[in-house]
């Protein structure tokens, strides 16, 4: 008789889990955004990846050696993610308040970064001060716009917090770089040094179309398509830019470096530039054409309702970019234009703002603001197949929210609700980022709060010296 060969099955190694994150709810934001899981635990293996999610009693009784983590009062969320920042400023914070913007930028926050960017150190402890608020804010990942790029992936690095570091492109000399190939050579320098970092991301960030031009703009889409980079830019924040870009207004600061006589987002056409790598911040002037253009053309929008509204920009159609299929993430801005880097905040004015200005109580409900705040940034970013959602598979970036232990979280009826109406980023607890706890109990685990503290009071009394200073001279 002839032997038959057998032909067995792989042998699947089945995953285990070092740590079981047990809470009282879950929300995975997918396949539902509003879905939320009663008594059930997440389990992450040694890489930091998630490997289920399944009730507390099964997971206790699955993973016996795992350590487990027990959050009998918290809802657990995918860590936010800040899609739209500029680090450095947050050494600016409550110093140029009540001003328009160009104001604001022209005869405050320019002058300030041009005495001090150069200067060792502000970047960096810049960037230090607006981790330790994100990461206390229960923010996980963050979208960086700023000068000396290196110092933000360097304090992210060290901090452990996820960071899509903006290599930064403008027309004009700075302290930073002479011209555009500095800017871009340096962005790459830094892109190598850094890239190797499982925590860090990049993204080419051309600052607006007023300060870059569109030759520029155009090499640097077509740099975003060869290495499959967002390109992050602000774009149509004020009605001047739109206004004065589209006659071509150049006495205007806020017209737009292009010859063509046309809106930005027009102009963002001609050139190609609309795509799905697009991650547009602000936004808040579209019409009803622009924003059918920007969802068919897959352009991600960054909404910053309360560094808008600080700046009295205007109030971006959120309710009908949402409506119209377009991917819409939230921003803190800088801590400079907010004046805070609070993501939960931003969730709710976002909800709350989107049913005003669309005159309907339904639009944006608490859990499309959660969405906009994990899921739908981590897509703007190009990371939707890592982060922004609880699923197996994807990188344990996990925020704890207490809903239970304080009067002003009580009662509970709907955790979703009552995390983006009512709690504030006081009640976050705990934070993991990659599988690594970056906060417990409210305590920072990988910051030195206090040189932090101590370094914000000293750029404070020589930011302020310096600027009376300039003031005199004026």
């Amino acid at each position: 008789t002839s032997c038959q060969p057998v032909f067995l099955p792989p042998v699947v190694p089945v995953k285990m889990a070092a740590t079981v994150i047990s809470a009282r709810w879950i929300a995975p934001i997918e396949p539902e955004a509003s879905k939320v899981l009663e008594n059930h635990a997440v389990a992450i293996d040694g890489d930091g990846i998630i490997v289920e999610i399944l009730s507390h009693d099964a997971a206790v009784e699955k993973y016996p050696e795992a350590k487990l983590i027990r959050l009998g009062s918290h809802i657990l969320t995918p860590g936010f993610v800040n899609a739209h920042t500029h680090t450095g400023l947050s050494l600016l914070k409550g110093k140029a308040d009540d001003q328009p913007l160009m104001e604001w930028l022209t005869q405050t926050i320019w002058p300030a970064e041009m005495a001090f960017i150069a200067e060792e150190s502000f970047c960096e402890d810049g960037a230090r001060l607006a981790v330790s608020e994100m990461i206390r804010g229960g923010t996980t990942c963050f979208n960086d716009m700023y000068w000396f790029v290196d110092s933000a992936a360097r304090v992210a690095v060290e901090s452990g917090i996820r960071a899509v570091i903006g290599m930064i492109m403008i027309h004009f000399p700075s302290s930073y770089a002479a011209n555009e190939d500095e800017y871009l050579s340096k962005g790459h320098k830094t892109r190598n040094e850094f890239g190797h970092f499982k925590n860090i991301h990049f993204a080419y960030s051309p600052h607006a179309p007023y300060t870059v031009p569109d030759a520029t703009l155009q090499m640097l889409g077509s740099l975003s398509q060869e290495n499959n980079l967002p390109l992050h830019i602000h774009l149509h924040e004020t009605s001047d830019e739109c206004l004065h870009s589209l006659m071509l207004k150049k006495d205007s600061s806020s017209c737009h470096m292009s010859t063509h006589a046309s809106r930005p987002v027009a102009n963002f056409e001609r050139l190609g530039l609309l795509n799905s790598r697009l991650c547009a911040a602000h936004m808040v002037h579209l019409n009803e054409e622009e924003i059918e253009l920007c969802a068919r053309r897959s352009v991600s929008v960054v909404h910053c309702p309360n560094s808008n509204m600080k700046l009295a920009s205007g109030f971006c159609p959120v309710a009908k970019l949402v409506k119209a299929g377009v991917n819409v993430a939230i921003g803190t801005d800088s801590a400079a234009s907010n004046n805070s880097l609070d993501m939960l905040h931003e969730m709710k004015t976002a909800a709350v703002l989107g049913k005003a200005v669309a005159g309907d109580s339904c639009a944006i409900p608490a859990s499309t603001a959660l969405k906009m705040a994990t899921l739908n940034g981590a897509k703007a970013l190009g990371l939707d197949a890592s982060i922004g959602s609880i699923v197996p598979g994807k990188i344990a970036d996990l925020t704890a929210v207490d809903l239970l232990s304080s009067v002003e979280t009580l009662p509970v009826y709907c955790p979703i609700a009552t995390l983006v109406y009512s709690a504030g980023r006081e009640h976050v607890s705990d934070v993991w980022v990659g599988g690594q706890r970056l906060m417990k109990d409210r305590e920072l685990l990988t910051v030195n709060l206090p040189h932090v503290k101590a370094r914000s009071e000293f750029w404070a009394k020589k930011i302020t010296e310096k600027l009376d200073e300039l003031k005199k001279d004026a």
